[in-house]
Parts: C-alpha cells; sequence; structure tokens
C-alpha cells in the first residue's frame, strides 16, 4: 500500500471503491465507503441477510497496478474488473443454505 497516502491516490481509491460500491448494492449487499485523514479510503460491505457476515475492501496500487484488496492484504483482483470483484465479495460474504437432509 502507497506510504504516504496523498490526495490524489486517496481520491483514485475512492473513485474505484465507488465503482464497486454500486455493483455490490445492486447485489443486494449493503456497502459504505469509509474515509478518514492520510488513510486509504475502505468500503464496508454487509450482507443484510447475516449481518455478522461482513468485509471491508481497500483499493490501492500495487507496482504500478490498481487492485481491490481484502481486509488480510490479499488481492482480489484488479479494478478494471469490478464486476469479478463484486461477485467475489458477494460469494464470501454469502449465507450458508440448510442442506435438504
Amino acid at each position: 500500500m502507497p506510504d504516504p497516502i496523498t490526495p490524489a491516490v486517496a481520491a483514485q481509491a475512492a473513485t474505484h471503491l465507488t465503482n464497486l460500491q454500486e455493483l455490490l448494492q445492486n447485489l443486494g449487499l449493503h456497502a459504505r465507503l469509509l474515509t478518514q485523514d492520510e488513510r486509504l479510503p475502505r468500503l464496508r460491505v454487509i450482507n443484510p441477510e447475516a449481518a455478522t457476515l461482513s468485509e471491508v475492501i481497500a483499493a490501492a496500487p500495487k507496482d504500478d497496478q490498481w487492485l481491490f484488496w481484502w481486509s488480510w492484504a490479499e488481492p482480489i483482483v484488479e479494478v478494471s474488473q469490478p464486476a469479478t470483484a463484486a461477485a467475489r465479495i458477494r460469494h464470501v460474504l454469502a449465507a450458508a443454505r440448510p442442506s435438504a437432509a
């Protein structure tokens, strides 16, 4: 993650996360952009069907490539693929369905 966080980097991250936010909301998840001075913006994503299923997503450059990141610092996918990122996040936050016995 870049250090220090410049206003330009924070603005670009916010733009990528806002695009992802819309896709996640279209998939039925709650997503809220979190901002704080001198920190990268983050996206708090919650499954409204199971509020304990939540995640904080970041967007940040690595080696001149912008990526979406899980909270455990693992890349999700390039920011140029927000639909793929949204699908992966939705999958991770999906509530388990009872199996038919």
